[in-house]
């Protein structure tokens, strides 16, 4: 609007126009309008069942030896690592949340093992960290204005652990 149009409204010399009655939008209908984003629901799919009792065998805590005919204990804290991976962008503590797991990185566990007789000065009695895994897809699902479904993201399995004790075994040790 040039100088000398807007002096003429604000002198009241000429006016605005009107707005019609059967508009409800700000923008006039000649004008392009965006479309509306994409809406985004995370989620996560279980894998089968979460699996208690189980035992870390990658994590050895600790082990003791007594030779053939003894025994040995294993009494000491540990703090481990809770293991909770992710994918596509979506943080530990919600996956963490929607396990019912806790989102603290490390947790204290307590072993009090005694071996049972050694049969050979081959073996050794070892302590790994024992809890509840559970595998998992984290999975994106997109919708297009008005809620129809566009596209979905699914990951790759992923594992949680979540140690909740300690699990004592004899092994042989290796040659």
């Amino acid at each position: 609007m040039t100088t000398a149009a807007l002096a003429l409204l604000m002198s009241g010399a000429i006016t605005a126009p009107a707005a019609s009655a059967s508009s409800t939008s700000a923008v006039s209908s000649d004008e392009p309008t965006l479309p509306e984003a994409p809406k985004m629901v995370v989620s996560i799919e279980k894998l089968g069942k979460t699996m208690r009792g189980v035992r870390d065998r990658t994590h050895l805590l600790t082990d003791c030896d007594a030779g053939k005919g003894g025994t040995c204990s294993i009494e000491k804290s540990f703090t481990v690592t809770r293991t909770v991976q992710v994918a596509l962008g979506v943080s530990k503590s919600f996956v963490s949340a929607e396990l019912n797991i806790s989102s603290s990185r490390s947790v204290t566990i307590s072993a009090r093992c005694t071996s049972p007789v050694f049969t050979s000065d081959r073996q050794v009695y070892k302590a790994f960290p024992s809890g509840s895994r559970t595998w998992y897809k984290i999975v994106k699902t997109y919708y297009k204005g008005g809620g129809k479904f566009w596209k979905r993201e699914k990951s790759i399995p992923l594992m949680a652990f979540n140690p909740t004790g300690v699990s004592c075994l004899m092994d042989t040790k290796p040659r």
